[in-house]
């Protein structure tokens, strides 16, 4: 068979259209498919920066906090103000180095404390090297984080005393915790790299960044330069923006990076890998089909010279390719839904993280976890979730107790579902847990049942259980150290006050009877005998106004009111004193009548009134206060407290927690959530706040 010049050329056109329009259609595809790949990673890379961040954050606001504190402790402070007048105080520097010395009995790994010449008045502890990698996490230096194969926390807080500044403390905790998320980044690809940075304060134009990857860490300044129109993900991060992005890193690699600031430590983090890792199992296909859309081409061209005679074959080799696009689409798309099952069990794990902040309630936070557990798993219509702690069950919405059914084999579980007039069996033939343990002990156990009809591979989903369960000891250990905390607080206060009152106030009302003695028998003396007598009544006047001064501050430290004759006598009492005390108006109102709160609610509610009051008076400037104890029956009983002033208020601020950032505030929102109370603190129209303490009248002694 001959062909014409003419045929020739239409099967040249025709050739090149068919080789224009298959290369066309085979760059969209790969730049469609690496854009879907791009993007569920990227995501996958914030939902994992994210949870480290919120690591980081909780992690090292918790150690400023902590060193903070030293700097209030009476004890301390009293004795560095007694080294301060006399250095030679011997008294006073053995007190002041026991208290620092019980300083790594609570997590600090060094600690030192100089006085207002910056000499050092006692220190306990090797402090890290100066030489070592050092990040900056706020302009003033006051706090660090220092890299010494492990991270360390320096921090520096004044210490001042009537207002007047006696010295500094600084010290340095170990944070193995932060190392471990810090290090332990090779799960997430061989080309992972993870970057905590902050500001240089001498170069504006670098950054300081401590780079994590799997297989060294290094410190090191990058260069920044701002004002640009493509600004990379870290210098997005400086300008306090999160998210992901495609970019060139330092090291000129193509990468996909994630990026979240710190504002509150002035730190950025960026978790980042690289698109050749990223994209090399699309690119070893990417070979196959490369060759195989060559060989294609031929064989059309070739078909189209021969179209008549081949047509039947050119359509099963059609065929035939349509069968493997699919099968790579088909694979693509199973790939798809892995990254994205991924990514569900990391946002849950992270809203879990969320809620777990906000409950105070064991029930409350198990029921947290199952509402977002369940719609995590791969079968949450066939699957059901189970927490024992401390012999207390705890179970999903969908689980029935009483329809509970273990068989013969330890893994087998029956539970039984009425469907109209017949009875359906839903069998739960095997379950996956994780162990609680608090405090080094077993306490109970995390299960998810799975229905018989459930297949596949349930490895990630232990891991997903196991980090909430790791969550869930972590909390219960938190909130059992804050109940110890505020119990330990009471008993103290309580000891102080009992001291005062029996022992020391005692002894100083004996010293004033002796005092009145010895100006009876010097009365009838001659003149100098009569100083005698006048200086022994001056002892005896000065005396006895120590022992009303011991005695009402008996009363703040320990309520004898409160306890004998309960919270209404009481808080009458306190307004009393308070009036007389402050040159203010101080009233107070109730109708709760004979109502028996218990004693815990009772306490809590004087705490609270007190604390409410002495803002007013020495933060506020009130003149006029007023206290009011109602009962409120809404959906249940409530006990409702009610502090009202005319101090200052806010000062223009339009939330509390703009002014109220105090420990005494925190006590008392610390003290509503202990109740399963509600603490609110408003703005008055006039001039002033409003303080509402309300707890459900039920409680009781607990």
């Amino acid at each position: 068979m001959f062909f014409t010049k003419d045929d020739h050329k239409i099967s040249i056109i025709g050739g090149l259209l068919l080789l224009g329009l298959t290369l066309t259609t085979g760059i969209t595809v790969y730049n469609a498919m690496r854009q879907q790949i791009e993007t569920v990673l990227g995501r996958g890379l914030t939902g994992a920066l994210e949870g480290k961040a919120l690591l980081f954050q909780t992690r090292i606001e918790k150690g400023i906090e902590d060193t903070r504190a030293l700097a209030l402790r009476p004890f301390i402070v009293q004795f560095m103000q007694d080294l301060n007048d006399n250095i030679d105080n011997e008294s006073a520097s053995s007190n002041l180095t026991r208290n620092v010395n019980s300083l790594t009995l609570i997590g600090f790994s060094a600690a030192v404390i100089y006085d207002r010449n910056d000499n050092i008045l006692s220190q306990v502890g090797v402090f890290s090297s100066n030489e070592n990698p050092t990040i900056l996490l706020d302009n003033a230096g006051s706090s660090k984080l220092i890299w010494d194969n492990v991270f360390i926390l320096r921090t520096t807080v004044n210490v001042f005393n009537q207002g007047k500044k006696i010295g500094r403390i600084t010290t340095e905790t170990r944070l193995p915790n932060l190392t471990r998320s810090f290090v332990n980044v090779q799960s997430i690809g061989k080309s992972v790299e993870f970057l905590i940075c902050a500001n240089l304060a001498e170069n504006r134009q670098a950054i300081a960044c401590l780079i994590s990857s799997p297989a060294t860490i290094r410190f090191t300044h990058l260069s920044i330069s701002y004002g640009r129109e493509n600004n990379s993900p870290k210098e997005m991060a400086l300008k306090g923006k999160d998210g992901f992005a495609s970019a060139v890193d330092y090291r000129g690699v193509p990468v996909i990076e994630a990026y979240t600031p710190l504002p509150t430590l002035g730190v950025v983090m960026t978790l980042k890998l690289d698109q050749d890792e990223l994209f090399m199992p699309v690119n070893d296909k990417l070979k196959d089909i490369i060759l195989y859309l060559v060989a294609l081409i031929l064989a059309e061209i070739l078909l189209l010279n021969w179209f008549i005679r081949k047509l039947i074959s050119s359509e099963k080799e059609a065929r035939q390719s349509k069968v493997k696009a699919e099968e790579y689409s088909i694979e693509l798309t199973n790939k798809e839904k892995e990254l994205r099952k991924r990514l569900k069990e990391i946002t849950c794990l992270y809203e879990i993280r969320q809620e777990m902040e906000l409950e105070m309630s064991i029930d409350g936070v198990c029921q947290k976890i199952f509402k977002h557990l369940i719609p995590a798993l791969q079968f949450p219509h066939a699957s059901v979730a189970e927490i024992l702690i401390n012999d207390k069950r705890y179970v999903s919405k969908d689980y029935n107790k009483n329809q509970l059914i273990e068989a013969q084999s330890a893994n087998i579980i029956e539970i039984i579902k009425p469907v109209r007039s017949n009875d359906r069996k839903s069998i739960f033939n095997f379950f996956i847990q994780s162990d609680i343990y608090i405090n080094h002990k077993h306490h109970g156990y995390l299960r998810v049942y799975y229905a018989q009809d459930v297949q596949g591979s349930n490895i990630e989903e232990q891991k997903l259980i196991d980090a909430i369960a790791s969550v869930l000891e972590g909390w219960i250990e938190l909130r059992q150290l804050e109940e110890a905390l505020v119990s330990v607080a009471e008993d103290q206060v309580h000891k102080i006050g009992q001291e005062l009152h029996d022992n020391i106030g005692q002894q100083i009302a004996a010293v004033a009877f002796q005092a009145s003695v010895l100006e009876l028998q010097t009365g009838d003396m001659d003149q100098p005998r009569e100083k005698i007598s006048e200086l022994a009544a001056s002892i005896a006047l000065q005396t006895q106004n120590l022992v009303v001064n011991i005695k009402q501050l008996s009363k703040v430290l320990l309520p004898f009111e409160l306890e004998a004759n309960g919270l209404i006598s009481a808080l009458q009492t306190l307004a009393t004193r308070i009036s007389g005390t402050y040159n203010v108006t101080c009233t107070f109102t109730n109708n709760i009548g004979n109502e028996d709160v218990g004693s815990v609610i009772t306490l809590n509610m004087y705490r609270v009134a007190q604390e409410a009051i002495n803002n007013a008076v020495i933060h506020g400037k009130a003149k006029h206060i007023s206290i009011s104890l109602t009962i409120n029956e809404l959906s249940e009983r409530f006990i409702h407290l009610t502090i009202c002033d005319d101090g200052q208020g806010f000062n223009g601020s339009t939330s509390e927690e703009n002014f109220f950032s105090g420990m005494g505030i925190k006590i008392m929102h610390y003290r509503a959530k202990q109740l399963d109370g509600k603490l609110t603190i408003l703005r008055r129209n006039e001039s002033g706040v409003e303080v509402h303490f309300m707890v459900p009248v039920n409680q009781g002694d607990s």
